[in-house]
Order: C-alpha cells, then structure tokens, then sequence
C-alpha cells in the first residue's frame, strides 16, 4: 500500500456514497450511540465537533455504556474490519435487548451477523487502506445518517484546501520534531483534532505522543519543564483552531509558548481556519497524517505496518 497516496487522496473518499442494506429495519434517530475501537471511532469524534447540537455518545469498551436512555438511540456499530471483538460484543448486546441497530463496515464477522439477523447496514467500499486512514469513507457515511439531504464531496473539498500547502508545512514540521517525544496541547472542545495527531503519531511513526488540555495541564502538567533534563526531548505541539476556542485560553497559550521558549523547548502552533467545521477536520487530517508520514520517512519507519498492534489481538484471542 501507497500510504503517501492515500493521504493525497484522501478528500475522494467523500465521492462514497452510502447505501443502507435492510432499510425496512431502520429506523432514524436524532441521539446516537457510536461504538468502535481504534480507527472505527475516530469519525464519530469529529462528528461531536461537527455537530455539538446533536447528543452523540462514543463508546470505546466492550458491550455497552450505562447509559439510560439507550432505547432511545440509533446503536451505531463500526468496525472497518468487521472481526473487533470489543465492537462484536456491542452488537450482541444491542441486538439481544432489540435496541435501534445499524452496522458500518467493509467485512468480516460484524456484516455477516448484520445479514444474518436482518439489522440494517452499510457496506463501506472495498478499499486497501488502513482504519485510521479511512476515517473519510465513515464520516460521510455517519453525516448522511444525521442527514441524508448534505452534499458533500471531493470537489467542494478540494476547491477550499490547499493540499501541496499543507504537504510541504507538514515535512517541514516533521523535520522540526526529529526525535523527539511529542506533547499535543488544546482545548478540551478539539479534543477531536488533538486526538487524531497522537493516533496517526503512535500508528503510522511509532513514535510516542500525548495530549493534554489548556487550561486544566497550567495546574500541574507544566511542572515537567522544570526538570530541564528532559526538556531537550520534548516537542510541544499546539493545535488550535482558533474561532473555536476562548479568548483566555488564547492568552494562556501565548503565555506557556514564551515559557518554553524561555526554556529552549522546541514548540509549533498551527492554527485550522475554514469557512465550516468540515474544512478545519479535513485539514487537520491530512496535516496530521502527512506529518505522520514524513516522521515515518525519516526514520525508515514502515508507516503502515502495525504489527504490535496485530501481536497483542493474536494474544487475547488466545487468551
């Protein structure tokens, strides 16, 4: 796989246009419930961001959470692989208490027990690509579950983002980042955008990346750069966005940047901007992911090998 090309590609995934299998069983909703496990759920944090009016709820756990209002919810499970065990177990448990059903996935077991009990669902396309990677083909399909009326597609996208722009910001900042470790800094509201930085980092560089939030990290996390033997070894990436974020907390983020510059500590702010939410997530991806890849580059890193990852599922299927 062509990572590099996926990533240049990635705005075609919004030509998908999804289909639901079993329509008669479905039933729409305007509160959800997403359930999935690594690269499945990373499009239902966007759609929180996309859509703060609308009660979404991310389950990331096996079964499903305590909530009390589950009847009243559309259960969306998603599984680009279709064999998650956590994601499986959701199923089941929904499908025993006869909640509201739908299933998103390319294949494997999660659609073959969708067709085998009659729950609704759509198939994503059958593209050779990896979860975290094909969070396009999920988001649009969940857009089009709250609302089947958007348009949305790559030449809107394409027509509002500069992709050679954010390729050549994201080898630079690559560079930048060399070795070392990466603190991702925000507002808990992106908590979607910051979060996708720190998988794409751990998946595709293997490197190790955390996140916090301003300004609750400005009451203890910032004590770490006292400690000026590891300050050479860190990375402090802001990520912001900044329509979305409170004035207090622009200066807070002004006032830690001249911190560690006063402590030699290597930092970037970038800054999404767009006409709409979907533009600011769409960017963030692909800088994320270009970013990612470039690190991957620099170091020889296969940037789609996950095979850790693959070891520790083999493990407790066995266990």
């Amino acid at each position: 796989m062509d990572l590099l090309e996926k990533i240049k590609n990635f705005t075609k995934q919004f030509d998908f246009e999804p289909e639901i299998e079993n329509k008669e069983n479905f039933t729409s909703n305007n509160k959800f419930l997403i359930c999935g496990m690594g690269g499945s759920h990373l499009a239902g944090n966007y759609l929180k961001f996309l859509f703060p009016e609308i009660d979404i709820y991310v389950h990331k756990n096996y079964n499903l959470p305590n909530l009390s209002d589950l009847d009243n919810r559309l259960i969306v499970t998603i599984s680009f692989s279709g064999n998650t065990e956590e994601t499986l177990s959701s199923f089941e448990k929904a499908l025993n208490e006869k909640l509201n059903l739908i299933v998103i996935s390319k294949n494997g077991k999660l659609l073959e027990l969708a067709k085998a009990n009659n729950v609704s669902f759509i198939k994503l396309p059958d593209d050779e690509i990896v979860p975290r990677l094909g969070v396009g083909y999920i988001l649009k399909t969940l857009i089009k579950l709250i609302n089947q009326n958007i348009e949305l597609n790559s030449e809107y996208l394409e027509s509002e983002i500069n992709l050679k722009e954010i390729e050549k910001k994201a080898q630079l900042l690559a560079e930048e980042i060399g070795s070392r470790i990466i603190l991702i800094y925000s507002t808990e509201y992106l908590y979607p955008l910051i979060y996708y930085w720190k998988i794409i980092f751990n998946e595709n560089s293997k490197y190790p990346a955390f996140f916090n939030f301003i300004p609750e990290l400005c009451h203890n996390e910032i004590e770490i750069f006292e400690n000026e033997k590891f300050n050479k070894n860190f990375f402090v990436l802001f990520v912001t966005a900044q329509d979305y974020i409170e004035d207090k907390n622009k200066k807070r983020i002004e006032i830690l940047k001249d911190i560690l510059e006063e402590r030699k500590i290597k930092n970037e702010i970038i800054n999404f901007t767009g006409k709409e939410r979907l533009i600011i997530v769409v960017k963030n991806i692909l800088f994320a992911s270009f970013t990612s890849y470039y690190l991957a580059f620099n170091k020889n890193i296969d940037p789609v090998s996950t095979a850790l990852i693959e070891e520790f599922k083999n493990k407790i299927s066995q266990a």
